[in-house]
């Protein structure tokens, strides 16, 4: 709330086109009265409809391949009671479909999420007319709120700390190589921790959203960290 104006610049560094595509480079930065908050480097695809329906997700990428649930000692539950949490409008996951606090290939955690498409929903009309797709930003945010499980089983949800993401000073990444779109069934999220640091209360993971089984996007050194509440 003390934020106050927020003021975002784009520029654009370079534009190609071909085979009917245009691919545009931008620097980002966003500041507030005090000076920036959010530097970056970003680049959108235009494509065209027969190409966009021809998805092929992110080159190499695959689901971890787990166990059943009865053969793995990890937890499963819903997050659709979940409080304090998301409001309805912005809950990105609905349930944990696995956690295993000493999975991963780190053995700091593997955690996965699940929710299914609703073809309703609002952000569907929103986002754009004419393109009814699920934003990108709130793929990320589904990242963010499957940590917020990993922090909340580790250091618990109550008294003066909240968790927030993402970390200042810490760079992150992601990649986008597909859309989830309204007759899409269903959206899984899965993240492995790599990093903990119980003292400051902070965790660092790489995650994968994966739409109907196949990779569309990639998460890399995704932070969150537990602060006291001013």
């Amino acid at each position: 709330p003390e934020t106050g104006l927020l003021t975002t610049r784009v520029k654009m560094t370079a534009a190609d086109h071909g085979a009917g595509m245009w691919i545009q480079h931008f620097d980002l930065e966003v500041d507030d009265s005090e000076g920036p908050l959010y530097r970056g480097k970003t680049y959108f695809g235009f494509f065209p409809s027969e190409a966009l329906a021809a998805q092929v997700g992110l080159p190499g990428a695959a689901p971890r391949n787990v166990p059943p649930r009865e053969a793995l000692k990890g937890k499963f539950y819903s997050l659709e009671q979940r409080s304090p949490g998301p409001s309805e409008e912005f809950r990105m996951l609905d349930e944990v479909e696995l956690y295993v606090p000493d999975g991963g290939t780190a053995g700091l955690g593997f955690i996965r999420g699940a929710i299914d498409v609703n073809p309703d929903a609002w952000f569907f009309k929103a986002h754009f007319m004419g393109d009814p797709v699920w934003p990108g930003s709130l793929g990320l945010e589904s990242m963010l709120q499957l940590l917020q499980e990993v922090a909340r089983d580790r250091w618990g949800q109550h008294g003066e700390y909240v968790h927030r993401s993402i970390v200042c000073g810490m760079e992150h990444r992601w990649t986008y190589r597909g859309q989830v779109i309204p007759d899409r069934k269903r959206v899984t999220v899965e993240a492995q921790i790599n990093e903990i640091d119980d003292e400051r209360g902070f965790l660092r993971a790489d995650g994968m959203l994966v739409v109907d089984g196949l990779p569309i996007y990639s998460m890399e050194d995704f932070t969150l960290e537990r602060r006291r509440e001013s």
